[in-house]
């Protein structure tokens, strides 16, 4: 190797060296061994390093091809290298470690009883030389316990029940060591307090809490001694193997090693290091690493605590007092896991009752409005926590991940807390920042506060409003409330602010029924914005769509409260019409179905719905739009994408096909919100059926559109004007969004006018195709008890989906290959891999909710409903049989537990159905997926008991089949 290391460029020298190392790893096992002899001989690192490599390829590959004796002569040139001057070195006392423990797992501890006297005896030569054995067995609790890289299952058995009857033995030996190197100051025994608190922590996980309780006390009192040790970073190893204790998975009745952390001196080390941690803030890296560790144990120890309380533990309001300073730093993280244990602790019943814990409670409940402002952003440098976040966070949106689950975890707390002994306190809170923020400064409430505490109001007024909590004199203080937000609404001209207050007058609501008159003036309020002349103002629009938010809201949470008031509801919507755009009127209409569910008949129902949807029904009734349906071609002319786009937003104004776009989702809109919020009156009869029935052809019609649109023929008709990308395809920017959270209130009216005119094509395609599919969905599961039931409907309706089951098993096929082979390309996920694995997890949901509705199997119970007409003609039609079974089964084969335990019930159900239609190869299909599911989810809890019972149901299912026939040709 030596020639290797003169070449000036380094990247040929490391070409050089690789190929030579891996040449001599061809040679025969002896020729290997003696060169790695000389090698390790060698004073230079590199060529010493690499006599151990060679060492270690003999264990690990060709240890069974050697003899006895040669196994014996590797043992005894590695202990007896481990034992020279060279060890002084961290990377020859890693390699050697390494070298060891293959040994082991091939030998030990049938072939060598005598593993622990070496290990001893490589200590006794120097406290260098004494990190080797802690090295050596923290490596091999980490290859059979930790990660489980030993692949033979019998020898790994045995490697873990001989490292579990060696457990008293290790902690002796790692106590000792931590015990002889507190005296000394060195360097050499610093690095071996680091090696045995290592060795430890990787330990002390998964021992029975039998073995451990022996030795727990001691083991605490020293690690806690090293939480004040700066030298080689100890401090944070020993806080780390606080940690690993704290964080044991605990059984039920283990709650020593819990209590254990409580006692003085574990606690008062881990508080005043945490104190100490505290005081530098977040300029000194290292020492907020540190700080976060410890948070991470008082975390893990709350957690626990909440499983094995029996009674209140010394120390506990010191240690609450901790969590809740750790909820008031800065740090979004340490305030995350803090609020983690509030979570735990809030709803275990003796806790609750709990003097010391109530008085937290009370104060973190003040606390938290404040807190739940998203602020800290590592990108930014307003606020303190940036300077915390841009430790803990690559970007904005790991923070923002980070800060949604805080923020849920708080809100989780405070509706624990929506209990008698706090809601005034809840009460107060609110009432006192709408008096003294919204209503006396509302010019200085920024806007993280608004979103707060809109978010803290609802949850605290809703919660105890449904929980029956409100007293007469809370609604009559909450209307004077209510009554001030609207005087403020009233002399409101900026939209922003009033979208701010209309938020927050949203959390009034609850008053309501208490005082009715309070809706009148909301929809006198309301009448203003909603009155305003049509333009082209997105703020503007914006408050529109607020305020027939809220008026839903009204109409739909409120129902029982406003009925008296329905007529006075419906009159104002019918008079603000005229001022409304075309989206804003399927809103409205939206209202209008919900108030459809407050008729005192059916009859009644009927009539209102036909009213509202007469509109939308004329609009597909047209021959214009039905002509739109017949060709992809007509449907991509219609809508302008044949045509040159518009160039600037005065010409996209006046554009006729602009306009047909608007019509054509505005009226899609009206059907979706229609079909969301209407609930019959008498079911299972549905009072839009006979609305619906004449588009029927139409709904069904633009489903098949839609899916032919992307056959790849007709990107050749799209006009060059839309851009090089396909308006078929998705943006860089709408992958992100599959990829994350859809925000519910992003709204496609700013698209409409700034966005490029391919960008705006495929939010077009996007949105068009998700109501679409909402709205035959919607009618496969409202509509099937009836329009099932009706044989001309029901064959119209087996006809269209024929097509649906042949295109859903070919795509979700396709999509589930697709990310297989991802998967085994490449072991680390890529955004594009990522993105294939939530699109097959899509599909095969919504293959599996289409199956559920079809077969009538309720989300509340799995219970199967009254057999349908159209179910019987699929069952009964051998052409289309098969494809059912196909998709049905497939979908047991997915990634996605979930999909897989909601599907079983309908596998169960084709089964039983199938009867003597069940072919040879059916039966086999259906076993095979089943087993193999199996295999896939078997490790899956939540799914392997329901695979299990499907596997003997469809067994036994077969056998009593093969029987009837046999006997009936017997």
């Amino acid at each position: 190797m030596q020639p290797c290391r003169d070449e000036e460029d380094e990247l040929k020298y490391h070409q050089k060296g690789s190929f030579v190392i891996e040449s001599v790893k061809e040679l025969s096992p002896i020729d290997v061994e003696q060169i790695a002899y000389a090698l390790i001989s060698k004073k230079d690192l590199i060529l010493a390093r690499t006599g151990w490599n060679f060492l270690e390829h003999i264990i690990k590959f060709k240890w069974l091809e050697i003899d006895g004796q040669s196994r014996l002569a590797i043992r005894y040139t590695c202990f007896a290298a481990m034992k020279s001057e060279a060890m002084l070195r961290n990377e020859l006392r890693c390699a050697a470690a390494r070298c060891v423990v293959l040994m082991i797992e091939h030998e030990w501890p049938q072939n060598w009883p005598e593993l622990f006297d070496e290990l001893e005896d490589i200590a006794s030569v120097s406290a260098i030389h004494a990190q080797i054995p802690f090295i050596t067995l923290q490596l091999l609790i980490e290859n059979v316990v930790t990660l489980v890289t030993v692949e033979n299952i019998s020898r790994r058995k045995d490697l873990n029940n001989a490292i579990a009857s060696n457990v008293p033995r290790i902690l002796h030996i790692i106590h000792f060591a931590l015990r002889e190197c507190s005296i000394e100051s060195t360097d050499e025994s610093y690095s071996l307090i680091r090696s045995a608190l290592n060795l430890f922590g990787e330990l002390v996980e998964w021992p029975p809490a039998n073995v451990l309780e022996p030795y727990i006390n001691d083991f605490l009192y020293t690690i806690c001694s090293f939480l004040e040790t700066p030298q080689h970073c100890i401090y944070e190893v020993a806080a780390k193997c606080l940690w690993r204790i704290a964080s044991r998975k605990q059984a039920k009745n283990e709650e020593n090693l819990v209590l254990a952390l409580f006692g003085d001196v574990p606690m008062r080390s881990i508080l005043k290091a945490a104190n100490q941690a505290a005081s530098v803030g977040a300029d000194n890296v290292e020492h907020y690493r540190f700080l976060k560790t410890l948070c991470n144990v008082l975390s893990s120890l709350g957690i626990h605590l909440a499983d094995v309380w029996t009674q209140r533990p010394p120390n506990f309001g010191m240690y609450l007092a901790a969590i809740e300073a750790f909820f008031l730093h800065p740090s979004v993280y340490l305030r995350n896991e803090a609020v983690a244990v509030f979570a735990s602790l809030i709803n275990h019943e003796k806790i609750g009752d709990d003097e010391i814990f109530n008085e937290c409670i009370c104060r973190v409940i003040i606390s938290t409005p404040s807190l739940l402002e998203k602020v800290g952003y590592p990108s930014r440098n307003d606020y303190e926590t940036c300077r915390f976040s841009q430790h803990d966070y690559d970007d904005d949106n790991d923070f923002s991940h980070d800060f949604t689950q805080f923020r849920d975890r708080c809100l989780k707390v405070i509706r624990s807390c929506c209990t008698e002994k706090y809601s005034d306190l809840l009460i107060s809170i609110v009432e006192k920042w709408f008096i003294s923020r919204c209503l006396d400064h509302t010019d200085l409430v920024r806007q993280t506060e608004w979103n707060a505490m809109q978010r803290f109001s609802k949850l605290v007024l809703w919660e105890c409003h449904s929980r029956k909590l409100l007293k007469p004199d809370d609604y009559k203080r909450l209307s004077s409330l209510f009554n001030g937000m609207l005087m403020l609404l009233a002399n409101c001209t900026s939209p922003l602010l009033m979208n701010n207050l209309l938020s927050m007058i949203s959390t009034l609501l609850v008053t309501i029924g208490s005082y009715p008159q309070l809706l009148i003036s909301l929809l006198t309020q309301l009448r203003r914005p909603l009155s305003d002349k049509v333009d082209d103002d997105i703020d503007e629009k914006s408050v529109k769509r607020h305020c027939l938010a809220l008026l839903l809201r009204v109409v739909t949470i409120f129902a029982d409260d406003i009925k008296e008031q329905a007529g006075t509801i419906l009159e104002f919507c019918l008079s603000v019409r005229p001022s409304l755009t075309l989206m804003q009127l399927a809103s409205c209409m939206q209202v209008v179905a919900a108030l459809s569910n407050l008729c005192v008949d059916f009859a009644t129902q009927n009539n209102f719905l036909s009213s509202a949807l007469s509109d939308s029904v004329f609009y597909f009734l047209q021959a214009e739009i039905q002509d739109v349906f017949q060709s992809d071609v007509a449907f991509l002319t219609y809508f302008g994408f044949t045509s040159p786009a518009a160039a600037n937003i005065v010409e996209a104004t006046k554009s006729s096909f602009m306009l047909n776009r608007r019509r054509f989702r505005a009226h899609l809109s009206t059907l979706e919100g229609i079909m969301t919020q209407t609930q019959s009156i008498a079911p299972p009869f549905h009072p839009a059926y006979n609305a619906f029935r004449p588009i029927l052809p139409a709904i069904f019609l633009l489903a098949k559109r839609l899916n032919s649109l992307y056959d790849p023929k007709n990107a050749s008709v799209i006009h060059m004007s839309y851009g090089p990308l396909s308006i078929f395809e998705i943006t860089f920017s709408e992958r992100q969004q599959l990829l994350r959270p859809i925000d519910l209130y992003s709204s496609s009216t700013a698209r409409n006018l700034s966005d490029d005119p391919g960008t705006h094509a495929r939010a077009f395609l996007c949105d068009v195709t998700e109501k679409a599919n909402f709205n035959w969905l919607g009618i496969i599961s409202i509509m099937s008890p009836y329009l099932c039931s009706r044989f001309p409907f029901a064959i119209l309706v087996k006809k269209n989906l024929e097509t649906v089951f042949m295109c859903m098993s070919g795509n979700c096929i396709s999509q589930c290959k697709t990310v297989i082979a991802d998967s085994v390309e490449d072991d680390e996920s890529c955004q594009e891999q990522l993105l294939n694995e939530h699109m097959a997890c899509i599909l095969t949901r919504e293959c599996v909710i289409l199956f559920r509705d079809l077969f009538g199997i309720s989300d509340a119970s799995d219970k199967i409903e009254e057999t349908s007409f159209i179910k019987n003609c699929f069952l009964k039609d051998e052409e289309i049989i098969g494809k059912i079974v196909e998709c049905i089964f497939l979908c047991l084969t997915y990634r996605d537990s979930t999909s897989v335990a909601r599907i079983i019930p309908v596998c169960k159900n084709v089964i039983e159905n199938l009867n003597e239609r069940c072919t040879e190869e059916i039966a086999v299909f259906m076993l095979v997926q089943s087993i193999q599911s199996l295999q896939i989810h078997g490790s899956d809890e939540s799914a392997v008991t329901h695979l299990l019972s499907l596997v003997f149901f469809i067994y036994s299912f077969l056998v009593s089949q093969l029987f009837h026939r046999y006997f009936r040709y017997i």
